[in-house]
């Protein structure tokens, strides 16, 4: 047996960043969760922001970039506004990738605890704004930063979903 699988699932907000939001959160919870499998499956007509939300996961570079292998356990500052999904790369060692979702309508600067970092952080985001005008919606790139030690304080605009690789 395999383990809990989801036929069928959408959450809404097809062409609005909370779209984007739900879906990244839900992907993470089922990878905490270690769901087997879901399909997505949106109604007929344009689902760009629910799309954004796998983005986080895959290809948030705008190339092959991906989520780690394994999951780990990481927490936010203040988990009733900001989730943070982590996980950790076999083939590269040291390589830590986050997904850090803002479900408040407010700016939040967040500690992110529990994993040993060592490196430059390559961040990604989507929000309301870098989404307007997309085809599709995609994460775009923020800058870097230094990530030492075992926690990294980030800025996360409101109502936003960050990628962040450390690498």
């Amino acid at each position: 047996m395999k383990g809990i699988s989801i036929t069928e699932y959408e959450g809404g907000g097809f062409n609005h960043i909370a779209g984007t939001i739900a879906e990244a959160d839900m992907l993470g919870i089922f990878g905490t969760q270690g769901l087997f499998a879901a399909s997505f499956w949106p109604p007929s007509g344009t689902y760009d922001y629910s799309l954004a939300g796998f983005r986080a996961f895959r290809g948030f570079d705008g190339a092959n970039a991906n989520f780690g292998d394994t999951s780990v356990q990481a927490t936010s500052s203040d988990i009733s506004k900001v989730a943070v999904y982590a996980s950790t790369d076999s083939t590269t060692p040291g390589r830590v990738v986050f997904v850090a979702i803002n479900r408040s309508t407010s700016t939040e600067v967040t500690a992110i605890n529990g994993i040993s970092l060592s490196g430059t952080a390559s961040i990604y985001q989507i929000t309301a704004a870098s989404a307007s005008g997309q085809t599709p919606v995609h994460p775009v790139s923020v800058g870097t930063q230094t990530a030492s030690g075992t926690s990294l304080k980030i800025m996360l605009p409101a109502l936003s979903v960050t990628t962040i690789d450390v690498h």
